[in-house]
Parts: C-alpha cells; sequence; structure tokens
C-alpha cells in the first residue's frame, strides 16, 4: 500500500476551491482603460482534521492537515476585442506551506507551488453584468517527491475551461459564480491519473454602506470520472483505482469585502466544508487585496 499515493493523489485537484469571491469579474468593461493591470494578493490557510477514503470504509483516524498559501497574481486587460469581447489574461504563483499527519507518519514542506496562468475573454452585458470564459491551465513548477506526505506540487498538468459571471441584481446586491472542468494529466512519478472535476465557486453579498459589503461564499467540488492507475504489470495499465476514489465538497460561510482608495478593494472569506466523501474536511479561510492600474 503506497501511503503517499493514498494521502495526496486521491481527491487531489488544481483547482483552489474557494479562491474566487465577490466581484469575480470587473463591470462596465468597455469604459475601462486600453490598457489595464490589476494586482492581487491572496493568502489562504486550511485546516483538516477528518479525512474520508471510501477505499478504508469511511473516516481514516489521526488525521491533520494544514496548508498556508500566498498567492501574487496579475491580471492584466488589453484594449483587443475577440468574438465580440475584450481578450484579458492573469498568472498565479503561488508559495506554499503544507504540514501532513495521517497514517501515523508526517510530513512538512515549503516553497514555491504550481503556477497557473490563463486567457479570458470577457462581455460586457451592460453596467451591471460581465460574462467570463477561459481556459485555465496549471504547470507543476512546484517541488514534488513521491515518498514525501507533503509537496508544494501535484505534478502534473491540468486544462481547465472555465465560465464565470459577476451580476447586480440591484443597486445594492451583487451575486458572482465561477465553474470550472478540469483534466488532469497523468503524474509521471506515480503512473498515477487524478479524475476529472466540475466545480463552481459562489458568492451573494449586499451593500451595507457605500464602501462595505457583507454576504455568503463557498464551493461545490464533484469528481466526475475514475482515478486510474497506470504501470508496467497488466492489472496496473490503466485500471480505475480501488472505487475510483471520486472526491466531493461543499462549503459555505460569511464573507466581507471592503472598498478603499477609489477603486482598490479587500476581503475577506470564511467556508466550512460539509458532504465530503475522498478527501480531507475542515475550514478554509481567504482574504485578499486587489489593486487596479491604468496606463
Amino acid at each position: 500500500m503506497a501511503v503517499p499515493a493514498l494521502a495526496t493523489e486521491a481527491g487531489v485537484d488544481n483547482i483552489g476551491p474557494g479562491t474566487d469571491g465577490f466581484f469575480m469579474l470587473p463591470l462596465d468593461i468597455n469604459s475601462l482603460p486600453d490598457n489595464m493591470v490589476a494586482f492581487n494578493v491572496y493568502y489562504n490557510h486550511y485546516k483538516a482534521t477528518k479525512l474520508t477514503i471510501s477505499s478504508f470504509g469511511g473516516k481514516v483516524p489521526n488525521v491533520d492537515i494544514e496548508s498556508t498559501a500566498v498567492i501574487p497574481r496579475l491580471d492584466y486587460l488589453s484594449p483587443l476585442h475577440v468574438f465580440g469581447g475584450r481578450l484579458a489574461g492573469y498568472i498565479a504563483q503561488p508559495w506554499l506551506k503544507q504540514q501532513v499527519s495521517v497514517f501515523g507518519q508526517s510530513d512538512t514542506r515549503e516553497g514555491m507551488g504550481d503556477t497557473t496562468l490563463a486567457p479570458i475573454i470577457l462581455w460586457d452585458m451592460g453596467k451591471n453584468l460581465t460574462l467570463g470564459a477561459a481556459l485555465e491551465v496549471t504547470v507543476p513548477t512546484g517541488e514534488y517527491s513521491v515518498d514525501r506526505l507533503a509537496n508544494t506540487s501535484n505534478n502534473f498538468y491540468t486544462y481547465k475551461p472555465l465560465f464565470s459571471f459577476t451580476w447586480l441584481p440591484t443597486e445594492n446586491t451583487e451575486l458572482s459564480m465561477k465553474t470550472t472542468y478540469s483534466f488532469n494529466e497523468k503524474n509521471k512519478d506515480t503512473d498515477y491519473t487524478s479524475g476529472q472535476i466540475f466545480h463552481f465557486d459562489y458568492s451573494a453579498s449586499y451593500k451595507v454602506t457605500e464602501n462595505l459589503m457583507l454576504g455568503l461564499n463557498g464551493y461545490y467540488l464533484k469528481q466526475t470520472t475514475d482515478d486510474k492507475q497506470y504501470g508496467k504489470t497488466v492489472q496496473f495499465n490503466g485500471q480505475d483505482v480501488n472505487d475510483g476514489v471520486r472526491g466531493q465538497v461543499f462549503a459555505i460561510g460569511p464573507a466581507l469585502h471592503l472598498t478603499f482608495l477609489e477603486y482598490a478593494s479587500a476581503e475577506i472569506r470564511w467556508a466550512r466544508e460539509f458532504d465530503v466523501e475522498n478527501r480531507p474536511q475542515g475550514d478554509m479561510l481567504w482574504a485578499k487585496v486587489s489593486i487596479p492600474y491604468a496606463f
């Protein structure tokens, strides 16, 4: 039994569920300057003391998983128009600290994580609605070792078609959602392929004052295809892993958004996970500062 594979690859993903909350897309796109950038810094903390793996018959005992991340992200909005929308793009490079204790073993690692980049098209549907479509690519640029429980890389490429929107149904309310579908390549060091995953982040908020919004946020993730194990023997040549080790999770919690310096913003969001299968179960905290700049 390969303990590192069970602890890190069963239900693993390159999604970062819950990353996006308030105002996932900018509004009134066509009125924005021809060249515009936004400097974003995300902070994430995740803590889990439960792990459910169906092939083990349920909950795994003595689990303690903790992850901290600081993620700079650069967004760029160009003057180019494609398919009726404005062409944009972004790149994110996380720094991670992972601490894992499970199956009687413990490990810690910190360093640069996997890079995510994407082109995106933004459609201006009026001052109160923006639609977006992108193709996110996660590149395994972090550190990985098959012999370790904690890694700063998942060690495989992921391609994620993405659709998102931000909508103001009234002057004081905001709704945002981002949906993705992940196609994962094989981890070349373990000959293991994690299944495809459907996921969405969501946010619903209300303006309390001119600069302050309160709301709910969270995420949902559902693995739609089985994990597969490859190898030199026939019995491991692309066979489903046990019962497929399909992961799922739903999370919800409160959130706060503050606008300052006219166009800059800061937010903090917390969510608790429920209805979890084949994944750790815990609490997720996200914070974000965003500063736009036109040139």
